[in-house]
């Protein structure tokens, strides 16, 4: 039997042969053998889910210190679990995309010393603040998920009720007479462990008995949950390291400090979506700034990870014909856009009326662009369930959440089951900020997810450069597609950036060509 796809070849990780591994792992599961063979009747459907890790550059560079504490606070909630979770379920392949203006800030954070504004305020002792650090810590310590973050946690949600839940002058003004030493000291333990993630918080005696003890906090209560943030820290790098050297995970990059390229290349792009905008009077073309971008991304990926990346999160998702030769020339082999583009470059409706999706065989497989001789893979994202992880699931509970996401790839893999070639559904979104609208940070959703994906012989999680490798639709020595590209129309850039580039072929060829012309 043909293979369906090989992980990674680097790694060593396993070899999925269609069929024949479904069923394979449904009798490791103990599944009777009627309900293997009823359960992964055709080849299985391939997902690859991307998750894009990205806060921006924070740094005043005049005061040289971070003037807000996201990239702290989501290393200690989002960045280091997020993947260590996966080692529960060692058969699961996801993407993970880490921006390296990101892994700057951590850098600065952990070898350099440095501080964002909240650490610092949070560092004084509660009897020497001053007034208007009292009214910053009313103002800003709450600055979490009110029902799921500051609930959790009695004293947490005693103390925002103390101060009010509208955040207004009045009500901190209010709240500053009616706080005293312990409230703020408190405060300030509280906004710092409860941004801690809930299975780190579980499993560190010193964290959890500081959760059991409630209130009444100390100066030495406080300093030992701002070590226990530098050490977590410490270890988001080593933990995607680790997994991609098991080859459970691909690592993907993003140029450095996340600009949009096609608008780095020529400004006037902006123009071929919406003709009227307001630009500037002098129009901004730096070829230069995009390869630049590009090349100190490629080399931080090799400072924090060994090797070279692979595969781009052009930023915003945004594409563009012009940037196709700068990101092949850089050494990448995919990248991920969203699929309305895709939608529009084909000049199809992928989805009916309802948004339901009329033509998975298109959406569902990786394509090529190429330009100047050189071609990159594109998969095109599933806006629609991509979007229920981000923010419709968040509202059900996680077993319906899990059941629905499931349900959905089943039929698509019914409805694909004899279509030639390999299908994959490509989930990307961001990894960092819809979990604390989540019940227990997503993680019931989560591990349902995943361990879902890692035993259903229909539905078979991979990454992007392990699915282009080991597809049959990605020959050693593919013929050039050079040209079909040139004889289209230009890109295309909507009020919000995104890039329309102009497409190639996809890899297995059901369409000829088409024009990239639509919004992501």
């Amino acid at each position: 039997m043909a293979l369906a796809i090989r992980l990674s070849r680097r790694t060593g990780a396993a070899v999925l042969a269609g069929v024949t591994a479904a069923i394979g792992l449904a009798g490791a599961l103990g599944m009777p053998a009627a309900a293997q063979e009823s359960g992964t009747s055709g080849k299985p459907l391939y997902v690859a889910l991307v998750w894009h890790m990205h806060q921006p550059y924070y740094k005043d560079p005049a005061r040289g210190v971070y003037m807000l504490p996201w990239v702290r606070m989501h290393a200690v909630k989002d960045y280091y679990d997020m993947a260590a979770m996966l080692r529960e379920f060692p058969q699961m392949r996801a993407t993970f995309n880490l921006v390296p203006s990101l892994l700057l800030q951590l850098d600065d954070y952990v070898r350099n010393g440095a501080k964002d504004l909240y650490q610092i305020v949070t560092e004084k002792p509660a009897a020497e603040l001053t007034a208007q650090e009292k009214a910053f810590i009313l103002r800003r310590f709450f600055d979490a998920n009110h029902d799921h973050i500051i609930r959790r946690y009695p004293r947490y949600w005693e103390l925002l009720q103390k101060r009010g839940t509208t955040g207004s002058d009045a009500e901190i003004q209010a709240a500053m007479e009616r706080f005293v030493e312990q409230d703020y000291r408190d405060l300030q333990v509280w906004f710092n462990l409860a941004w801690i993630d809930v299975d780190l918080v579980r499993t560190d005696p010193q964290l959890s008995a500081l959760v059991a003890k409630g209130r009444d906090f100390t100066e030495a209560d406080k300093r030992a949950v701002l070590d226990e943030h530098l050490a977590i820290m410490r270890d988001v790098v080593g933990v995607y390291r680790d997994l991609m050297a098991s080859g459970q995970i691909e690592v993907t990059t993003t140029p450095f400090y996340h600009p949009i390229l096609p608008l780095v290349l020529n400004t006037d792009s902006a123009r071929i979506a919406s003709p009227s905008i307001q630009l500037p009077r002098h129009r901004y073309a730096q070829p230069g700034d995009v390869e630049a971008q590009l090349q100190a991304a490629v080399e931080s990926y090799r400072r924090h990870f060994g090797r070279d990346p692979e595969g781009l999160w052009p930023p915003e998702q945004a594409v563009g014909q012009d940037m196709v030769t700068f990101v092949a020339s850089a050494g990448f082999r995919w990248m991920v856009s969203s699929e309305g583009v895709l939608e529009k470059s084909l000049g199809i409706q992928l989805r009916g009326s309802a948004r339901e999706m009329v033509r998975p065989a298109d959406l569902y497989q990786p394509y090529w662009v190429s330009a100047g001789g050189r071609r990159v893979a594109v998969f095109f994202r599933d806006i629609v369930l991509s979007d229920k992880i981000g923010f419709a699931y968040s509202g059900m509970p996680a077993r319906q959440a899990v059941d629905d996401f499931v349900a959905y790839l089943h039929e698509m893999q019914r409805v694909l089951a004899q279509a030639p070639g390999d299908h994959v559904v490509t989930v990307a979104l961001d990894g960092e900020n819809a979990w604390e609208w989540y019940e227990n940070d997503g993680k019931d959703f989560l591990r349902g997810l995943y361990g879902a994906l890692a035993t259903d012989p229909r539905a078979t999680a991979g990454d992007g450069i392990g699915l282009l490798e080991g597809s049959p639709a990605y020959p050693d020595d593919p013929a050039p597609v050079d040209g079909l590209l040139d004889r289209r129309q230009p890109g295309d850039l909507d009020r919000r950036g995104r890039g329309k580039p102009r497409l190639g072929v996809p890899l297995r060829g059901s369409h000829r060509h088409g024009a990239l012309r639509g919004a992501a």
